[in-house]
C-alpha cells in the first residue's frame, strides 16, 4: 500500500509557528509597532492560514481538521495550549528571578523547583481517583485554577526576597495543580478518537502544549522586557527593574491559567470521557497486574 506524506502542510506549520514565536520574542528590541513586527507577525498569519487551507484539501492530511469535531478532543488542546502557555512560562520566569535577582545557582535554583515537582508526584494518584470517580472536566478545572492561583500569588516576590516567604507557598500550590490538570487533559485529548489514529491525537496534544509553552514564554519574556526598559528609564535599580517586569509577566502567566478553566467547562463533556477514563483504568490494572 502506497503511503501519502504532506510534506507543505508540514513545511507551513512549522514555518508559521517559528515566525509567530520569533516575532513575540524579538518585539521588545523591534517594537510592537515596527515595520519588522508587523511584517513577521503578518506572514506568521499568512503561513498558519495557507496550513489550514492545505490540511482541508490534501488527501492524507498532516493533521485532518475533522479531528476537532470531537468537542472534548478540542476542549483538551485548548486547555493544553493554556496550560504550556501558563506554565512552562512560569518556570522560565521563576527561573530567571531566582538567578538574576535573589542570586541562586543553577543548583540552588534546580533545588527550589523540587518543591514543585514533588507536590505534582503527591498529588498524581488522588487525581487519578478524582477523574475516575467524579468528574474528569471539574477536575481538569479545578487543577487550572490552582495553576492560575498559584502564579498570581507569585506576583508579590518582592526584590529581597526568600524561599520560604515568598517561593515556596506558589511552588506547592502551582505543583499541585498540574497534578490535577495534566492527567484529565491527557486523557481528554484521547477521546472518541479511532484506534488508529490514536497516535494523532496524541501527538497533537504534545504539539498544543509545546507551542503553548513557546508563545508564552515568547510572550512572557517581552512582557518582562518592556516592563524592565520603563522602569530602567525611570531611574530604577537593576534589582528593581527586573522583578517589577518579572511581575507583571507573571500576571499574564496567571491569567492565561486561569482562562483555561471556563474553556475546560464549557467544552470538555463528562460522557464522551466515560470510555477513555475506563480504558485508562484497564491499562493502569494490567500494569499493576504484571
Amino acid at each position: 500500500m502506497r503511503r501519502h506524506f504532506d510534506p507543505f502542510g508540514a513545511i507551513t506549520a512549522t514555518a508559521g509557528l517559528l515566525l509567530l514565536v520569533y516575532a513575540l520574542s524579538k518585539a521588545p528590541q523591534d517594537g510592537w509597532s515596527s515595520a519588522r513586527t508587523i511584517t513577521l507577525l503578518a506572514a506568521s498569519a499568512a503561513l498558519i492560514g495557507a496550513f489550514l487551507v492545505i490540511e482541508s484539501r490534501a488527501e492524507e492530511p498532516l493533521m485532518p481538521l475533522r479531528i476537532f469535531r470531537l468537542r472534548t478532543l478540542a476542549g483538551a488542546n485548548a486547555v493544553g495550549l493554556l496550560l504550556g502557555g501558563s506554565f512552562f512560562a512560569f518556570i522560565f520566569v521563576g527561573t530567571l528571578y531566582m538567578q538574576q535577582v535573589l542570586g541562586y545557582s543553577a543548583i540552588k535554583t534546580g533545588l527550589a523547583w523540587l518543591a514543585a515537582s514533588v507536590t505534582s508526584v503527591a498529588f498524581a494518584g488522588l487525581a487519578q481517583a478524582l477523574v475516575s470517580k467524579l468528574s474528569a472536566k471539574l477536575v481538569m478545572a479545578f487543577g487550572m485554577g490552582l495553576i492560575g492561583a498559584g502564579i498570581l500569588w507569585s506576583t508579590s516576590i518582592p526584590v529581597h526576597g526568600g524561599f520560604w516567604s515568598d517561593l515556596a507557598g506558589p511552588f506547592f500550590v502551582v505543583g499541585a495543580g498540574t497534578a490535577f490538570a495534566f492527567i484529565p487533559v491527557s486523557i481528554a485529548g484521547l477521546a472518541g478518537v479511532n484506534q488508529h489514529e490514536a497516535g494523532l491525537a496524541s501527538g497533537l496534544l504534545n504539539t498544543s502544549q509545546q507551542i503553548g509553552g513557546a508563545i508564552g514564554v515568547a510572550l512572557a519574556s517581552t512582557i518582562a522586557a518592556s516592563r524592565f526598559a520603563t522602569l530602567t528609564d525611570a531611574g530604577m535599580s537593576t534589582p528593581v527593574a527586573l522583578t517589577g517586569g518579572f511581575q507583571w509577566a507573571l500576571w499574564v502567566c496567571g491569567a492565561i491559567g486561569l482562562a483555561a478553566v471556563p474553556i475546560a467547562l464549557l467544552l470538555v463533556k463528562d460522557r464522551e470521557l466515560a470510555p477513555a477514563i475506563v480504558t485508562s483504568d484497564t491499562a493502569r490494572a494490567l500494569a499493576s497486574a504484571e
